[in-house]
Formats: C-alpha cells, sequence, structure tokens
C-alpha cells in the first residue's frame, strides 16, 4: 500500500509575532511540523505496519533547510522517504497554487491513500487537501477523527453537529485528519538514527505567479482595556454591584 502523506511546515508557537507595516515579519521565525500533519503520519504509518507498504512525506517550503531536523522526526516515526517541493518566495496562504504542486508531486507516487492535516495553524483555511484531491480527481473527507482499512476500502468517522458521520470510501482517496484520530508515538532512538539514512529528496520548483487568496493587511488584535475592581465590603455586595452594571451600563441583563 502506498501512502502519500501531505506535510506543511508552520512558524513555531513559541515564535514571536511582528507585523510590520500590515505584513507578518517572518524573519525570526522557527518552523515545525503542523501538529495535524502529525496524526497523519502516525496513521499512515500503522496502516503501513499492518498491512504493509510504504509511506511517502510530501512538503512543499522554502530553501530553509532548518526544517530537514523535524521532517528527519517524522521519518523515526516510521515515514520510509521525504520529497521537500523547494519554491523561491514560498508563501503558506495560497491553497490554490500550492495545491496543484503537491498534486503533481503525489501523482508520481501512484498513492493508494492521501492523508494530511485538516488544516495549517498558521492560517487555518483548511483549504489545501481537498484542491488537492480536486487535481488528482479523487474524493477527499475532511475533518476525520478515525480510520480503519479494509481492503479496497477505508471507513472514516468524522463529527458533524450534534452526531458522528460514518463514511466508506474506495481507494484511491484523500483523508484530512483532526487531532482525535490517533495518538502520536514518541521514536525510540534507533529510530531516530536509522531515519538519517531513509531517501530524503529536495527538489527546485517554480512559484506560481497566480493569488488565489490574497492578504490585504494583517494586523494584531486591538489592547485590552483594565478590569473594574467592584467595591463592597462582602461577596453579596460586590455581585449586586455587578448585575447592577450588567443591567444599567451593559445593557445585557
Amino acid at each position: 500500500m502506498n501512502i502519500a502523506v501531505l506535510i506543511k511546515m508552520v512558524p513555531d508557537t513559541e515564535s514571536r509575532l511582528e507585523i510590520v507595516d500590515g505584513k507578518v515579519k517572518e524573519d525570526g521565525f522557527k518552523y515545525m511540523v503542523n501538529p495535524y500533519d502529525e496524526f497523519a503520519v502516525e496513521q499512515a504509518v500503522q496502516f503501513k505496519e499492518n498491512v504493509g507498504g510504504k509511506v511517502t512525506l510530501v512538503c512543499l517550503f522554502s530553501n530553509n533547510s532548518g526544517i530537514d531536523t523535524d521532517l528527519r522526526k517524522m521519518m523515526a516515526i516510521g515515514a520510509d522517504e521525504a520529497i521537500v517541493l523547494r519554491q523561491d518566495e514560498y508563501q503558506g496562504d495560497k491553497p490554490s497554487s500550492n495545491s496543484k504542486l503537491l498534486a503533481e508531486a503525489v501523482k508520481e507516487l501512484n498513492a493508494d491513500l492521501v492523508i494530511g492535516g485538516v488544516q495549517g495553524i498558521d492560517y487555518y483555511q483548511g483549504a489545501t487537501g481537498p484542491m488537492v484531491a480536486h487535481h488528482l480527481n479523487i474524493p477527499h473527507i475532511s475533518g476525520v477523527t478515525k480510520l480503519e482499512l479494509n481492503g479496497e476500502k477505508i471507513t472514516a468517522s468524522r463529527q458533524i453537529e450534534g452526531g458522528l458521520q460514518i463514511i466508506e470510501s474506495a481507494l484511491p482517496v484523500l483523508v484530512t485528519a483532526q487531532k482525535d484520530m490517533t495518538k502520536v508515538r514518541f521514536p525510540a532512538l534507533k529510530d531516530i538514527m536509522m531515519s538519517k539514512r531513509k531517501p530524503f529528496e529536495n527538489r527546485n520548483v517554480n512559484a506560481s505567479e497566480d493569488i488565489d487568496v490574497e492578504t490585504i493587511e494583517c494586523s494584531l488584535p486591538p489592547a485590552r482595556g483594565g478590569g473594574l475592581i467592584l467595591e463592597g465590603e462582602t461577596p453579596e455586595q460586590k455581585v449586586d454591584k455587578l448585575i447592577e452594571k450588567l443591567k444599567m451600563e451593559a445593557k445585557v441583563l
């Protein structure tokens, strides 16, 4: 079974966010594997362990080699190889043009299953996965919390408003993973060392001039005002004053 896992590199949550002239300043960012994509890697490796096959990571990013270590960690979990598409002036908020490049790379793999995270934690667009499925002309199931392989079919569970939806699909299919899909393992030291020997291919790809989703301006949320301390000798008096303010000033009661 050939499985392709879509990997997006996102700013580390500890990176300092600065906005200059309406644009995010990314110079000092450190990057990590998108957390939702880690669930996808773990699920792909579990399928490989159960039925055999190969797991290939497919990532689109800039020429920043700082991401290699984090991708190697995903290979230590059990992925067999990585294909990293290197693009000058890469931007993560271009799902349409980025999905075309990813789909071209995935198409060469003749994958039975394509799996990725439901969304990136940087832009939260949730669009790249379904667009890749469109370019590959295969069905897709998004926001999956449980995935089972049954021969030539998969059964996916996804949360919907007020219930649980169960979907069955023939292969090939593209699935995007929610955080509850599986628990990501911690690789052993032996696996970490072996990951350094696994195939790691870098490919240069051209940037598309198409702008499908244009970011006009970025800004930080307005600073919060100071809080109000309610005076009173007893909790009951403070509650009475709070209720009065909610009625007379906030007018929410």
